[in-house]
């Protein structure tokens, strides 16, 4: 495998010394990525959980891709295509051939209808926090496709409609294939000083075509399921303020209203019976805060309480309570620095065995990295990730430090 990396990285190289010949505005816009990574508990696992297991792993990244943008008048045609590679040192079974797809058309018709419509097609390898030592990849197909009207110079309104569809490779995570399909309204306002605020009332229709398992006696003849479908409606209040010239407030809070449906849609060869999912009805909302401090420095604040998907087998759903704070600091002229940190309080709702109180998760999360351009087109970056993770249950602990190197160009 180093060998491989040697001759994948010499090709970059090589693509880095051809003369540049794309200028900004360009219709075509190739780029080339490597990257290589040093982690110490590659799979997230506590310190008690799998001794036998290889936990530290290098691996390289590597990525290859175009950016297309062409404008015809007032239509504006773009297209992202991106090959992605991982290649591990010791756990070769997870290596990974991955791809990225979007096309996308903004359009105009006239001065005050507007509005986009595209399509993405994905390939991705699962995180290793939820899920057991598999390569469990996930084909993403979505499409998407948005109006809006400005029928007064403050107030516009729009709708839109996004449809995605998520199939997973490994048999234990067929229950977390969903087709899912969300629209909404939204009613806007700009003020003289350019902020916005907008009304919106979103509905999503989320359907598991595989139930979970959730428990078994003398499985497969008796056996607890669960399904995860639901419907949920979503009343939100959205804002991007310009408090000053230096700091800027972007939120979004409302009211989640998610219904299960608690329907068996399999036909199985034992006795099943269904474990009913209970309704989740509370606030949700996120709220960010960017500061240009100097003109050479930028700090973000956020805090946010949303309510997510759980791949964990005996919850519905998770609420997911926390904040982060980030910042840039260009020091030099083509030099910056990244530092980041997060908090995350995972609650996890839903039913649970009696035996076991419902989970919880805490996780604490740090980054600093360092990116230098030697040249306009060339960047390079390297950097540290850290983090930790405490839990009502056993073995569900850990820690973990990453190291990273990556040199990327757009030509």
């Amino acid at each position: 495998m180093i060998r491989r990396l040697r001759w994948q990285v010499l090709g970059v190289c090589l693509c880095l010394s051809v003369p540049v010949l794309a200028k900004e505005g360009d219709t075509l816009r190739p780029f080339v990525s490597a990257g290589y990574y040093f982690d110490n508990n590659l799979f997230r696992l506590d310190d008690n959980d799998s001794p036998g297991t290889q936990r530290e792993d290098r691996f390289a990244l590597l990525e290859a891709g175009l950016n297309v943008d062409w404008k015809v008048a007032r239509q504006q045609f773009t297209a992202n295509l991106t090959k992605t590679l991982i290649r591990y040192n010791e756990n070769t079974f997870l290596d990974f051939d991955g791809e990225d797809l979007e096309g996308r058309w903004n359009w105009r018709l006239g001065n005050r209808l507007s509005g986009t419509v595209g399509a993405t097609r994905s390939t991705s390898q699962s995180s290793f926090d939820d899920i057991d030592q598999f390569n469990n990849q996930v084909d993403r197909e979505r499409r998407f496709g948005r109006a809006e009207w400005e029928f007064h110079p403050r107030w516009r309104i729009s709708a839109g409609i996004d449809s995605t569809e998520n199939l997973n490779s490994a048999p234990s995570q067929r229950s977390q294939n969903v087709d899912q399909e969300a629209r909404d309204i939204t009613l806007g306002y700009k003020t003289p000083k350019g902020s916005s605020l907008r009304a919106q009332v979103r509905k999503i229709d989320a359907t598991f075509p595989n139930p979970q398992i959730v428990s078994a006696f003398f499985f497969p003849f008796f056996f607890e399921v669960a399904d995860n479908s639901y419907t949920q409606t979503e009343y939100n209040m959205l804002a991007d303020w310009a408090l000053t010239g230096k700091l800027t407030l972007r939120g979004q809070a409302g009211r989640v209203d998610r219904h299960y449906e608690n329907v068996l849609r399999d036909d199985f060869g034992g006795t099943p019976t269904l474990r009913e999912r209970p309704d989740f009805e509370g606030f949700t909302g996120r709220a960010s805060l960017d500061w240009f401090a100097t003109s050479k420095t930028l700090v973000n604040v956020a805090v946010f309480q949303e309510l997510g998907g759980a791949t964990d087998i005996n919850a519905s759903s998770v609420l997911r309570t926390g904040g982060s704070v980030s910042g840039v600091w260009a020091f030099r002229e083509k030099w910056r620095l990244n530092v980041g940190a997060e908090y995350l309080s995972r609650d996890y709702k839903g039913d649970v065995p009696s035996a076991q109180p419902a989970r919880t998760d805490e996780t604490l999360g740090s980054s600093l990295s360092l990116n230098y351009r030697p040249h306009p087109v060339v960047s390079l970056d390297m950097g540290i990730l850290a983090g930790k993770r405490d839990s009502n249950r056993t073995n569900e602990d850990y820690d973990y430090q990453t190291l990273f190197a990556n040199i990327r160009a757009d030509f």
